[in-house]
Parts: structure tokens; sequence; C-alpha cells
């Protein structure tokens, strides 16, 4: 029971803060605008995120693998609310800026430490209560949005004092909800533990980037392709980005679950191959092949997500999870970066054909190490 307690708070309080987080979605450009904001300086609302996120994501890990999970995950939650008062009073452009840096920081821990958190307490189901995890995250970010629409942020005044309320009780969740016992182990056991990395982990380091590029590509460059180039209006790219987290959703829930019985190779390998296939097609929606492309496109990125982040907690000990998920998210987040950055210098046709091929490339890298030794899990 304890644990069933712990896998619905941790899916509760991260609906509940992404879906805060969909709120904000409209609101924050809108924000910046009116604080007089420039075109050549919104990048820095994408990057501020970024940077910050990356640099706590390690730290993160490593400080709850000393001193267990629930403070670390509440105090997150607790960044993410300081962010939502940021931005409700900013007046000029870097407050934004500091509110996405405060933002990034706090979802360092949101993104890392719960599925390591989950894999400890379900060993058996790890990608089954992951993937569960994960779709309650890209649940949430489906329904803020909608509730925006419907007006609903209206009933706490504005979507930033929604956004903070909604992570405020995400931190209360996270306080009271029972974690079990947390792992215990010195500085050396626990540096031994991610040093010693199996091969196939090794094989996922460049997979990782390419993934966190889609999803940086997704949710900045593609859009303004698609408004550009295929006329696509704000309903049209809120129903794009609707289809692309249903798919994430979807995908996560089924791919985890069935990746703990079919074993987790067909759904790396497979998951790469559909999200470079989405991602091409999405870039020529021109030519209609977009609206098959776009669940596609989420399907791929989820399925690979929650196969690859299993992977790592079945291959790492226990009492090295916090700070093993940390890496993966680092790593993930550097694509995440970069990806929209070589897009502005290539153009987006260019960098998809680029990262398609290294995705496909990739898919046969995993698909070769994961028939070599070492292929099981290790005990907690």
């Amino acid at each position: 029971m304890q644990r069933f307690l712990a896998l619905a708070g941790l899916c509760l309080a991260v609906f509940l803060a992404m879906t805060g987080m969909g709120l904000i979605v409209a609101a924050l450009p809108e924000k910046y605008l009116r604080c007089q904001g420039g075109l050549h300086a919104a990048g820095w609302l994408s990057a501020s995120f970024a940077l910050a996120s990356m640099a706590c994501q390690y730290p993160a890990g490593r400080l709850a693998d000393r001193v267990g999970a629930r403070f670390v995950l509440a105090a997150g939650f607790a960044l993410m609310a300081g962010s939502a008062v940021t931005y409700a009073l900013a007046e000029t452009p870097p407050w934004l800026f500091a509110g996405r840096a405060l933002q990034g920081a706090g979802e360092a821990p949101v993104w890392a430490l719960a599925p390591a958190v989950l894999a400890r307490l379900y060993p058996e189901r790890r990608g089954r209560v992951m993937g569960l995890y994960n779709a309650a995250f890209h649940l949430g970010l489906m329904a803020g949005p909608l509730l925006g629409a419907w007006g609903a942020a209206r009933l706490a005044g504005d979507p930033f004092t929604a956004f903070g309320w909604l992570c405020l009780a995400a931190m209360g969740l996270a306080l009271v909800v029972p974690y079990g016992r947390p792992g215990r182990a010195t500085a050396g056991v626990a540096r031994a533990g991610v040093a010693r990395l199996p091969r196939v982990l090794l094989a996922l380091l460049p997979a990782l980037p390419l993934a966190g590029a889609a999803y940086g590509l997704l949710t900045s460059s593609l859009p303004v392709h698609l408004a550009g180039q295929a006329g696509y209006d704000s309903r049209a790219l809120a129903w794009v980005f609707f289809q692309v987290y249903a798919g994430i959703a979807l995908s996560q829930g089924l791919a985890g679950r069935l990746s703990d019985r079919l074993g987790r190779l067909p759904f790396l390998v497979g998951g790469l191959a559909v999200m470079a296939a989405g991602l091409w097609g999405a870039t020529a929606s021109a030519r209609g092949l977009g609206q098959a492309a776009f669940p596609a496109l989420g399907l791929g990125l989820g399925a690979f997500t929650v196969a690859s982040l299993a992977l790592v907690n079945d291959r790492c000990p226990a009492t090295a999870r916090g700070r093993a998920c940390g890496l993966y998210y680092l790593v993930w987040g550097l694509g995440y970066c970069a990806g929209p950055l070589v897009a502005n210098s290539l153009g987006l046709p260019a960098t998809v054909a680029i990262l398609a091929a290294l995705a496909l490339a990739a898919a046969v890298l995993v698909g070769w190490t994961a028939l070599g030794p070492g292929s099981r899990p290790l005990a907690d």
C-alpha cells in the first residue's frame, strides 16, 4: 500500500505542476512583450531555463542519493512556485529570464528524482511505473492549455498565480507521500556505481542528445516553421502540440509496461526510428505528411525515453540512481539546447535530415551493443 501511495502521490504532484506549466504557455510570451522584450532576446526564455536545469540535474541527484529524495523533490516544486511569483511581479525581461532559470532549477529534480524513487520501490515493474509517471507529466501539459482556453486560471486571478498554487500543492504531496527507506552508501560506492557503466549504457550516450534535440526542436523551431512555411495558425499549432503530447503520454504508459515483459531493446531501437521518421514528416507538413507525423513523433519520443530511463535504473545500483538519472537528463539537455541553435544556423530541414540520420545510426548502435554481455539488471 505504501508504494502505491508513493506512485499515486508523485503522479498527481507532477500532473498538478505540469498543468500549471501548461496554463502559462501562452501567458509567458504575452507577458514578455508587455515587458518591452524584443525578438532578438526572446531566445533567453528558453536558454535560461535549459542552462539552469542542466546545471542542477547532477547536483540534485547527488544530494538525493545522500539525504533522500523527499526534501529535494519538495524543494524543486517550491522553486517552481517561486518562479510563478517572479513571473507575476516581473516588469522587465531580465526578471522573466530569472523566473525561467528558477523554473529550470526546480524542474531538475522533478524530471530525474521521481523516476529513481519509483525504480527503487517497483524493481519488478520499473518500466510500467516510470511510464505512468512520465505519462502523468505530459497529460498535465495537455490539460493546462485546455483549461487555459476555458478560462480556468481566472479562478486563481491569473495564470501565474494558478501555476504557483498548483506547484505548492505538488510540494505538499511530495512532502507527505511515503518513500520507503532510502538507500545508503559511502561516496566511494556511489561513485563506482555510476563509473562502471555497462556497454549498453555507454551506447545510450550519443542517443540521448538526439532525443533532447528532437524535443528542443518541437518546442522552438518546429512551430515557427509550421507557422511560416505551412500557414498554421494558433489553433492549428495547439492541435499539433496536443497530438505530440498525447503520443508521448500514450507511448510512455504502454511502452513502459510492455518493456518490462518484452525487454527494453525493441522500444529503444523502435523509438529512435519512429522519432526520426516523425520529425522528418513534421517538417514536410506542407506536402501533407504532417498530420500522421505529429503523433508518430510523440510515440517515438515517449517510447525511447521511458525504455532508456528504465534501462539506466536497471543497470545502476540503488544507491547511485539519483545521480544516474541526473546525468541522464544532463546529457539529454545538451541536445535540447544544441538542436535549436543548429537549426538557427543550418535551417530546420537540413537539421532534421542530419538528426534523422544520426538517430537511425544510434538505433543500430544501441541494438548491436545490447546483444553483448551485461544484459541483466542489477539487483536492489
